[in-house]
């Protein structure tokens, strides 16, 4: 599995921020929703279709202080007391890896107001363990959710950690598997169709040309795949990209 030096924040004191912003969540259970996305950098992982590298590597980031990012958040989300129609309640941690910061991403959420959602787009392959317990609390009110990646072969990595984090996820978590081809396809289906996914929604993503990739699957012939097999599950265009066509950041 793909690895690299990387800086690290202060942890529980700062982050390494790539981007903060508002925007329209494009996949999950949550698409169309506003959305603040808070877009952390640096990855444990090297996906070859990943379309956000600038997180992942290359610099382009800078150290932020807890207190800071949550004024930021807090100014994004900020209705300005217009009404209960106003207002942006729902986080999205991203990245890069989001978790590999987790003991700031606590100090963030209990300076953030109570009923905010916070989800979790996370590779799998970091130990929710340590994170899960700390904001048990949040966990059960159903207000941290993890949109948990299981890492097809078609991605350049192996799932591991993933199958170990299956265990704590719950009914409101989401399981994501992004698609390249066929074979992630009989993959995927093998996993939900032979192993306990507590999570109540499975996201079968295709794969858009980024990076390393050059043509991506075929959203109609995923679909194809899905029908055939009469899997219970939900298949998952990237929604931002077809809102925003051509822009790559910010969305």
């Amino acid at each position: 599995m793909a690895t690299q030096t990387v800086p690290r924040a202060n942890p529980g004191e700062t982050f390494l921020l790539s981007e903060c912003y508002a925007t329209i969540q494009g996949e999950s259970t949550f698409v169309g929703t506003p959305t603040v996305f808070v877009r952390l950098y640096t990855c444990n992982l090297r996906c070859v279709w990943c379309d956000s590298m600038y997180a992942v590597e290359g610099g382009e980031y800078k150290e932020v202080s807890v207190r800071d990012l949550v004024a930021r958040v807090r100014d994004l989300a900020d209705p300005n007391d217009r009404g209960p129609r106003y207002g942006i309640r729902n986080v999205c941690w991203t990245g890069g890896e989001p978790l590999l910061q987790w003991q700031s991403i606590v100090g963030a959420i209990e300076r953030l107001p109570a009923d905010f959602v916070h989800t979790f787009e996370t590779d799998g392959e970091v130990d929710l363990s340590a994170f899960d317990d700390a904001t048990s609390a949040k966990r059960e009110a159903g207000l941290v959710r993890y949109i948990m990646d299981v890492k097809c072969p078609g991605s350049g990595m192996k799932a591991k950690v993933a199958f170990e984090n299956l265990r704590l996820l719950r009914r409101e978590d989401e399981v994501k598997f992004v698609l390249a081809d066929r074979t992630d396809y009989e993959f995927a289906r093998n996993v939900i169709t032979s192993r306990t996914i507590p999570a109540g929604t499975v996201l079968f993503s295709p794969v858009t040309p980024a990076h390393k990739v050059d043509r991506g699957l075929d959203p109609a012939t995923l679909a194809k795949w899905i029908l055939e097999d009469r899997l219970s599950v939900r298949l998952q265009p990237q929604v931002h990209k077809y809102i925003w066509p051509g822009k790559d950041r910010g969305i």
